[in-house]
């Protein structure tokens, strides 16, 4: 009689166990789906894959180690700049660095245009933690001009979720 519980015991085991085998298929299966565009408006499917670019992006970036994240970041503003992208590069800064250096986007356009090379190397020289803000040092220097137009610039930056941050420069 006792062999026979066992048994009817494993057997209930064993389906409970193919029943959460097949639940955990599932939701992954769900969770990876192809979206079908096809029967989306542009402006839908354009606002779907913005949003999947920023999941990666998350991932991405919840994947790195600290330092890793912030050279990201200053990387993301200097590349904004570099690409004439300043409204971009503006939304990324500080807000209490804007309005003590850049009032209105149109200063900040205009520092950039005249104190940013318009092709940018970006170096990391060093980098330190304070709290909870990072403290960056790089030199900014265009690849096709001389070594000695560098600019040393250190970078503050503040991260309040992965992809989610403002920063501060050395204003030149």
């Amino acid at each position: 009689m006792k062999v026979k519980k066992d048994n009817k015991l494993l057997i209930i085991s064993i389906i409970i166990l193919i029943f959460l085998i097949i639940a955990v298929i599932i939701t992954k299966n769900n969770s990876q789906k192809e979206v079908d565009y096809s029967k989306m408006t542009d402006e839908e499917a354009q606002v779907v894959v913005e949003e999947q670019i920023e999941e990666m992006e998350k991932n991405e970036l919840g994947e790195m180690g600290e330092r890793d994240r912030m050279e990201h970041y200053v990387s993301s503003f200097v590349e904004a700049i570099e690409n004439k992208e300043y409204e971009d590069a503006y939304e990324m800064l500080y807000d209490d660095f804007k309005k003590n250096y850049f009032p209105t986007y149109s200063e900040f356009e205009e520092y950039a245009k005249n104190k940013f090379p318009s092709m940018i190397s970006l170096e990391h020289t060093n980098f330190e933690r304070n709290g909870d803000v990072y403290v960056l040092w790089a030199n900014l220097s265009n690849p096709m001009g001389s070594k000695d137009a560098s600019i040393e610039m250190n970078f503050v930056v503040r991260e309040n979720d992965l992809n989610d941050f403002d920063l501060s420069f050395k204003v030149f």
